[in-house]
C-alpha cells in the first residue's frame, strides 16, 4: 500500500514538473516573439539609409549615362557602400546602448548582415574577377533582398514586411529582361518603393513606441 503510494505520488510530481516545464516553454516562445517584434522596429533608419544611398548612386549612373558623362561608375559604388556599412555599424552601436541585445535581434541582424556581405561580393568582387556582368547585379541583388524580406516577415510574424520580397522577387526577374540603362532606374524605384517607404513607416513605428514608454 505504502509503496503505491509513493509510486502515485512521484508520478503525479512528474506531471507537475511537465505541465510547469510546458509553460515556461510557451513563456519563452512568446517573450522570443515579442522581443522580436521590437528588433525588426529598431532597424528602421537601415533602411532608409541603405534605400537612400543605393537611389542617389543608381540615379547618378542614369543621368550621368544619359547626359553622355562617360566613365568608370564603378567608383560611386566604391565611395557609397563604405559610406553605408559604416552608418550600419554605427547605427548598430547607438541601438545597444539604448536598448539591451535580444536574440531575436540578433537573429535580425545576421539576416541582414548575411544579405548586405552577399551583396557586396556580388557587387564588387564579381565584376572585378570579370564572372559576374555589371547588369547581373542588381537583379541578383533584388534576389537576395526578397529572401531577406521573406525570412524578415516570417520571424517576426509581420506580413506586409514578408509580402515585400515579392516585390523584390518580381523586380528581380523584370530586371533579368531589361539589360538597357533603364535597369538603374528601375532598381532606384524598387529602392524607394519596398526599401525607403517601408522603412520610414518602421521608423514611425519605432518613434511611437518610445514616445509610449516614455
Amino acid at each position: 500500500m505504502y509503496v503505491c503510494f509513493v509510486k502515485q505520488s512521484t508520478l503525479f510530481n512528474e506531471v507537475e514538473m511537465d505541465d510547469k516545464t510546458a509553460i515556461d516553454e510557451l513563456v519563452f516562445i512568446r517573450k522570443v516573439i515579442e522581443e522580436t517584434k521590437k528588433a525588426v522596429v529598431y532597424n528602421g533608419k537601415d533602411y532608409i539609409f541603405w534605400g537612400v544611398l543605393v537611389i542617389v548612386g543608381m540615379m547618378s549612373t542614369y543621368i550621368f549615362h544619359l547626359s553622355g558623362l562617360y566613365f568608370n561608375y564603378f567608383w560611386i559604388w566604391v565611395v557609397l557602400i563604405p559610406i553605408g556599412w559604416i552608418f550600419s555599424i554605427y547605427n548598430r552601436i547607438k541601438l545597444k546602448e539604448k536598448h539591451p541585445p535580444t536574440y531575436s535581434g540578433k537573429l535580425i541582424g545576421a539576416v541582414w548582415a548575411a544579405a548586405g556581405i552577399a551583396m557586396t561580393i556580388v557587387g564588387f568582387v564579381g565584376p572585378m574577377m570579370g564572372t559576374i556582368k555589371p547588369m547581373a547585379i542588381s537583379p541578383i541583388a533584388c534576389i537576395i533582398m526578397g529572401s531577406a524580406y521573406f525570412v524578415s516577415g516570417k520571424i517576426v510574424d509581420v506580413k506586409w514586411l514578408g509580402n515585400l520580397s515579392f516585390g523584390w522577387w518580381i523586380g528581380g526577374i523584370v530586371l533579368l529582361f531589361v539589360t538597357s540603362i533603364h535597369s538603374f532606374l528601375i532598381m532606384a524605384l524598387l529602392m524607394l518603393f519596398f526599401q525607403t517607404l517601408p522603412g520610414i513607416i518602421i521608423y514611425r513605428k519605432y518613434k511611437q513606441t518610445m514616445t509610449a514608454k516614455s
